[in-house]
């Protein structure tokens, strides 16, 4: 009887220890298993952009002048438009293919240069076009000389820049070449082409984006991060804040010297990280994710970047005298990342000219300051674009709410958006439709005179 009744205490005991035990283990797991989902929800919210982000921007403002826009020429997808001395438009399609425009509009109907080739990468578009300001002047080194960003398909060719993060494969390789003609007027291409600068991209967005020369002939190359992905440690967004890649950068060049490392271009002494141990030299400015847009204004020297944004806030930054950090990822515009912490940035870091809260599936689609004569209420201003359709402005200084330029008949840009904002070879301004016109912005006056067939458009603009 004994022996029964000390197995039956010993059983009951054994059952609750681990009875006990397993209640103990039980609720260890539900802690940390609610405390991961707490920090995921946490997470997750932060990813997620403020509704309440407009809010925290100043109000846009919005009244009118007149004008008209009129379509001036087209092509199948435009991706850039350069002006020579005489007044010729030189229009980039996305396809590869230049064409020459007259003074006027007239686009000629076979292409000055086809840039496409057996090494093209397919999926992804032309996007930039520069020509040396020395372009028709027999005295310039520059003389018949223009510049291009192709996407070449992977290992084409050894690169010379590579991803710090996120360049484990290589989707492609961004191309800067050179195209050299005796005879600039010619209404084709006849010359030698030279590669002058190769770089690994590990994803189809956030590339080599973008040319513009400045005044003494020096060429800037903007280059996203890397990659669209999200941020993190070892994400492409951290290339932005390192400066021993070029990712997330904007470089400066001389494309007429060969003091690189691989001696086919030139780098500025006075470029403001040349003194920097381990920094490369060409580049100007950094801290940036997508600058897809640039345009220099010869008047104050200054460069406009506009800089896709991640999680709400697209931004137009200007760099004044290179070195500025305008801070992602550790920034996306003036707030601290993600935006929806809503906090402002630590200093060290160049705040946005200009920025807006952006809607799903808009962004910045370019900007510059404009020097023209036809609207003297806008000159000085920055002038930027959303694609989808919106024009605005501000002081170029910074400090100034954005005034949104209020477009009748507005189904002729924001239906099919707009790609891309550019000065003219006046200071004026055009715009490419996503439908493939590019409209030149004229007073009602002169836009009467046109054509009919090139489509008027009434515009409204918000006055300074």
């Amino acid at each position: 009887m004994r022996t029964v009744l000390k197995i039956l205490l010993k059983g009951v005991w054994l059952f609750t220890l681990w009875s006990f035990i397993g209640f103990c283990l039980y609720s260890v797991a539900a802690t940390l298993s609610e405390r991961s989902q707490t920090f995921f929800n946490d997470a997750a919210n932060l990813r997620k952009p403020n509704v309440n982000l407009a809010e925290s921007l100043p109000a846009m403002g919005q009244r009118s002048v007149e004008a008209v826009a009129v379509l001036y020429t087209n092509t199948e997808r435009p991706a850039d438009i350069e002006f020579d001395a005489d007044g010729s438009g030189y229009l980039l399609d996305e396809a590869g293919f230049i064409y020459r425009v007259q003074p006027g509009g007239d686009r000629d109907n076979l292409p000055f240069a086809i840039l496409s080739n057996e090494r093209t990468q397919p999926d992804i578009g032309f996007r930039a076009l520069a020509l040396h300001p020395g372009f028709l002047d027999p005295e310039s080194r520059g003389f018949g000389r223009f510049y291009t960003i192709e996407p070449e398909k992977p290992a084409t060719g050894p690169a010379d820049f590579a991803p710090q993060y996120g360049g484990e494969t290589e989707h492609h390789q961004d191309v800067l070449c050179e195209y050299h003609t005796l005879d600039p007027r010619s209404r084709t291409f006849t010359g030698a082409r030279k590669v002058m600068m190769r770089l690994s991209q590990p994803g189809p967005d956030h590339n080599a984006g973008d040319l513009a020369f400045d005044r003494l002939g020096r060429l800037f190359i903007s280059v996203g991060d890397g990659a669209n992905a999200s941020p993190g440690a070892d994400a492409p967004s951290r290339n932005a804040m390192s400066l021993t890649n070029v990712y997330g950068k904007v470089l400066r060049v001389d494309p007429l010297g060969n003091d690189s490392v691989n001696g086919k271009y030139g780098v500025p002494r006075r470029n403001p990280f040349m003194v920097i141990d381990g920094a490369l030299p060409e580049i100007w400015c950094y801290g940036l994710r997508d600058p897809h847009r640039i345009d220099f204004d010869p008047f104050r020297d200054t460069l406009s970047i506009a800089d896709v944004g991640l999680d709400g806030i697209e931004e137009i930054n200007i760099s004044e005298r290179g070195g500025e950090h305008f801070g992602w990822d550790l920034c996306e515009g003036s707030f601290f990342y993600p935006p929806s912490r809503g906090e402002k940035p630590e200093d060290g870091v160049e705040p946005p000219r200009a920025e807006f809260a952006k809607s799903t599936e808009d962004g910045v689609a370019g900007g510059f300051v404009y020097r023209g004569e036809r609207f003297p209420e806008l000159r000085g201003k920055l002038l930027f674009a959303s694609s989808k359709g919106s024009l605005m402005a501000t002081r170029a200084d910074g400090g100034a709410p954005v005034d949104r330029l209020l477009i009748g008949n507005q189904m002729a840009f924001s239906g099919h958006g707009i790609a891309g904002i550019r000065p003219g070879p006046m200071g004026e301004i055009f715009i490419f439709s996503a439908d493939g016109g590019v409209y030149e912005l004229q007073k009602r006056t002169t836009a009467s005179q046109v054509k009919k067939s090139r489509r008027p458009l009434l515009c409204w603009a918000a006055p300074f």
